[in-house]
């Protein structure tokens, strides 16, 4: 209770000084942000808590990563204030003992309070309980006594070393004689003194009382770094930024004890060190930085930068470990052994207390340092080719299809940017902070660097890219315009006007050159291992891979400056801002169709800060013996657990509740209605379950992420048993409204249904096969089928759901609408959103559905309606696979070949056999959808018509499933 009253005084204290401060507060508008599940620039510094069970991440890339230890999970992203350039970039974090309190800085409010903050976030629910203002210099690092009671803070500039009571953010005292910035602190394991390296070169001990117990420049002209005490307190590590050497001195009195042996190693410097426990009661010392092995073998991971690990206690011999493609920041012991490590790459790694990598840096997106200058463009600017890593083989996005493939080995139509060759002749330039045209010195922010250059057509002027700028300059070297760029330009490509960049966040970015200056058009982002990409506009509307990337990118904005900024994934907003037909025309000039739509949708940034809150109240797992309660922090799941029982409670902000959905390993798994009591039993998968959580507002437009969870089985996965195939399959020909009649639904229906049976083959143990046709698929008579098979189904089997008939957008909402046989007025909305299934409804229904492995198959038309965007929200808010065709052309679903529809056509030449099999002559899920959505194309236009077909992955890890089997 004491340990409560005092954090109440904390907070009371940091945000009333807050709410006094007449300062401005951070921007308001939203800024667009990458968000793979992993940091997208350099990580700065780690912190784990006392159990070694949480590990917390900070990096340049503005977030705070909370990871579960020794899986290396990601279990939540806190997110400071930002602003452009450098402001929200963290370089320190600190956590309490029980890890539930996270410390974190770097160069954090002085956009808007003209000095330096620390935050103080709490790591269960991602939310700021309070802010440490008035610093004068950037947080370079932050630590936390062993009981938790003291936090010191190392600062830029000369501001030198701060140590507060961490209970109350009251200073107990500061050094301010530093000539250089501070650069780590660190408690001793027992009592309360603290060390700390500068940069002035010296190494400084306190008392518990900021007394100096000892002061001492180690090496003469060398820059300490990091630093690290011993398990038993009686000896400091020291490593420099400068020089690959480690010093091991005295706590005491800093006299030099030892000097480990670095022989072999090349590079800059050692400025990470730590010791760290073996499990088996030895200690070994470990240090990296920039060091690369002087002779460095053929490593097959790429990872040339080395952890130096030496044992007993660094007078052992040493052993390197590949580590990390870049440089290595900061090592961290982890309690009861091993050690994590912080990465340029970007990224964080974990060596096991034998020394091992057991979890490397895993970097989500392209690395383009290397990559960069071979980026090509087409002529017309909509085409890239370009390769994510150094190692890997080259790709080629299409904007205005959408898709990404390998690129073919001939280069084709595409373009380079141009360096050299003409009349304008560029020096200095490449990786360089001074280039010159001819004589004539090209303008650059201090400490700016160049790293790209393209010559303008006709040698009219030329593009210079940067650290963190795009600048345009004419043929006489004079500053014509420049854009802030949010990472390093390392590659350009022009193609008239168009320009498109490579950067250091892993995007690639289009711009307009003009009168108007530069004008960004859109960005794109590939996750490098799954190849999902998303590309979106600055105004924030999207295109999407279709096996996902909808959750790649979001929206941050700021609150006040003690207040926690409002997140919303594309996911979130999918239907507000999935536009790609809006996106594709911003890309090819026209920016019209972007402006329509964005006049729709009104001020949305007003909606996602009113957004409900959703929060847990009790969980437990459903086994044979009763339900046993889960709680918040667990990650296992008890023996025999066949389901979760959630209850949660909701917190409307303004915009009203809507449907709270329940999510197992992204596929929807419950839906609760409004009004409903907010209570859910979820089926659990055999293996691990990632359990999410989304409540909608009320207009079902936008949805709020809730709790979530990642729980393992004990002892693996269980064994998965044969299940069963079950087709709903629904076709109507002959509506209650003569006027809707068409002429191959039924057939196209039953010919997929019969497929389907016939090449099931040994996958299954049945085929179980429904067929609505006609008067038999009333509204109510497709529910009921719907309902039936969520009776009867089972995790283990695999559900197909064929819907061919009259599809519609509504009006104004603009969603998805089923027509039943039982339609017979459609002359206003209201009546007929009574008649038909809209798709919330479709949605709660096939919430329902055990199957874990699921299939949509919709094949939909009405002149002039329905577009690929409701179908795709549709696959979106299911999270199952959608496969599905609609036209504006209404002949388009009549017969291909006399028999079946262009749509169905394609599906059974897929099943028959012309899609990708595997070895055993297996047709997937996945190879489906790209059969179907390269062939209906193809098949509309023998009938000179145009048709275009969807297709949605469930799994963003890309988990497809068999459908078929073709005779050999």
């Amino acid at each position: 209770m004491a340990g409560l009253r005092r954090l109440t005084v904390l907070l009371l204290l940091l945000l009333c000084g807050a709410a006094r401060a007449q300062v401005p507060e951070p921007p308001q508008q939203p800024f667009l942000r990458v968000e793979a599940a992993a940091h997208t620039a350099p990580v700065a510094r780690l912190a784990s808590d006392a159990a070694g069970r949480v590990l917390a991440s900070v990096s340049d890339d503005k977030t705070l990563r909370i990871w579960d230890l020794p899986e290396g999970t990601l279990s939540r992203v806190l997110r400071p204030p930002i602003a452009p350039e450098a402001e929200g970039e963290l370089y320190a974090v600190a956590l309490t003992p029980d890890g539930r309190r996270a410390f974190v800085a770097g160069w954090t409010g002085a956009a808007w309070d003209r000095a330096f903050a620390i935050y103080l976030f709490d790591t269960t629910n991602g939310r700021m309980l309070a802010r440490l203002p008035g610093l004068p210099a950037p947080v370079q690092h932050l630590a936390l006594s062993a009981d938790g009671t003291r936090l010191a803070a190392a600062l830029g500039g000369r501001a030198g070393v701060r140590v507060w009571n961490a209970a109350n953010g009251t200073m107990l005292w500061e050094d301010t004689a530093f000539t250089g910035p501070a650069r780590m602190v660190a408690f001793a394991p027992q009592g309360g003194q603290l060390a700390a390296t500068g940069a002035d070169g010296r190494v400084r001990v306190y008392d518990a009382q900021g007394r100096k117990l000892a002061d001492r420049a180690p090496v003469a002209g060398g820059r300490p770094f990091g630093l690290a005490w011993s398990p038993d307190g009686g000896l400091l590590a020291v490593g420099f930024e400068d020089r690959l050497r480690v010093e091991v001195l005295a706590a005491a009195d800093l006299r030099g004890v030892f000097l480990p042996d670095v022989a072999g190693l090349a590079g800059e410097g050692l400025p990470a060190v730590t010791w760290a426990q073996d499990g088996r009661g030895g200690v070994q010392l470990h240090a990296a930085g920039y060091a690369r092995r002087a002779a460095p073998a053929q490593d097959s991971t790429g990872r040339n930068f080395v952890i130096r690990r030496w044992s007993d206690y660094g007078l052992g011999p040493s052993v390197d470990v590949p580590a990390a493609r870049d440089a290595i920041s900061h090592l961290l012991a982890i309690p009861g052994g091993g050690v994590a490590y912080a990465a340029a790459d970007p990224g964080w790694g974990l060596l096991a207390p034998d020394g091992t990598v057991a979890v490397a840096p895993q970097p989500p997106g392209a690395d383009f340092r290397n990559t960069g200058v071979g980026l090509a463009v087409s002529p017309d600017g909509t085409r890239l080719r370009v390769a994510l890593r150094a190692e890997a083989a080259p790709l080629v996005f299409d904007a205005l299809a959408g898709s990404l493939a390998a690129a073919p080995v001939e280069r084709g139509d595409y373009q380079t940017a141009r360096t050299g060759g003409g009349r304008l002749v560029v020096t200095d330039w490449r990786n360089a902070n001074r280039p010159r045209l001819g004589r004539t010195p090209l303008a650059l922010g201090a400490g700016e660097y160049a790293r790209s250059l393209a010559l303008l057509a006709e040698d009219a002027g030329l593009l210079l890219g940067t650290d963190n700028h795009l600048r345009l300059f004419d043929a006489n070297g004079r500053a014509v315009a420049s854009l802030q760029v949010p990472g390093a330009v390392w590659g350009l490509a022009l193609a008239g006007d168009v320009a498109v960049g490579a950067l250091g966040d892993g995007t690639l970015r289009w711009w307009r050159i003009g009168a108007a200056g530069i004008v960004e058009q859109a960005a794109l982002f590939i996750h490098a291992a799954t190849q999902r990409w998303v590309l979106w506009t600055p105004e924030g509307l999207f295109d999407h891979a279709a096996n996902g990337g909808q959750e790649l990118v979001g929206l941050h904005l700021n609150g006040g400056r003690a207040q926690t900024p409002e997140w919303a994934s594309f996911q979130q907003a999918y239907r507000a801002l999935y536009a790609p037909a809006a996106v594709r025309a911003r890309i090819a000039g026209d920016g019209a169709p972007a402006r329509a739509r964005l006049a729709q949708l009104g001020e949305l940034r007003a909606q996602v800060g009113r957004l409900p809150l959703l929060a847990t109240q009790s969980a437990c797992a459903v086994t044979p013996d009763g339900c046993t309660p889960l709680p918040p922090e667990a990650r296992n799941l008890p023996e025999g657990a066949t389901a979760l029982r959630l209850r949660f409670a909701a917190t409307d902000r303004g915009l009203g509740l809507g449907p709270l959905d329940v999510l197992v390993n992204d596929r929807i798994a419950v839906r609760a209605e409004p009004g409903e009591t907010l209570e859910a039993e979820v089926p659990l998968d055999p293996g691990g379950n990632r359990i999410a959580t989304r409540m909608y507002a009320e207009d079902r437009v936008l949805f709020a992420e809730g709790p979530a969870m990642e729980l393992r089985r004990p002892g693996g996965p269980l064994a998965e048993e044969a299940g069963r195939l079950v087709v709903l399959a629904i076709g109507i020909n002959q509506y209650a409204n003569p006027a809707l009649a068409l002429n191959f639904a039924v057939p196209d229906a039953e010919a997929v249904a019969a497929m389907l049976r016939s090449r099931a083959g040994p996958l299954f143990r049945d085929v179980q096969v429904t067929v609505l046709r006609d008067a038999q698929a009333t509204r109510r008579g497709v529910l009921a089928a719907l309902e039936e098979v969520a009776r009867t189904t089972t995790p283990a089997d695999t559900f197909v759901l064929y819907l061919g008939g009259h599809g519609v957008r509504t009006e104004p909402d603009q969603r998805f609408l089923f027509l039943p046989h039982d339609v017979t007025d459609t002359t206003n909305w209201a009546t007929l959103r009574r008649q038909g299934i809209e798709d919330s409804v479709l949605v709660a229904a096939i919430a329902r559905i055990r199957a874990r492995d699921g299939l949509l198959l919709l094949d939909t038309c009405h002149a002039g309606q329905l577009t690929m965007d409701q179908l795709s929200a549709l696959g979106n808010e299911t999270g199952r696979f959608l496969l599905a065709a609609s036209t504006s052309v209404q002949e388009a679903l009549d017969s291909y070949d006399d028999r079946n529809g262009v749509f169905a056509y394609a599906v059974l030449e897929a099943l028959g056999g012309r899609a990708a099999t595997d070895g055993e002559g297996r047709v997937s899920a996945l190879a489906l959808g790209e059969w179907v959505t390269r062939r209906v194309p193809e098949l509309a236009a023998e009938k000179r018509h145009r048709q275009d077909a969807v297709f949605r992955s469930a799994s963003r890890d890309l988990r497809s499933f068999s459908l078929a089997v073709v005779p050999r």
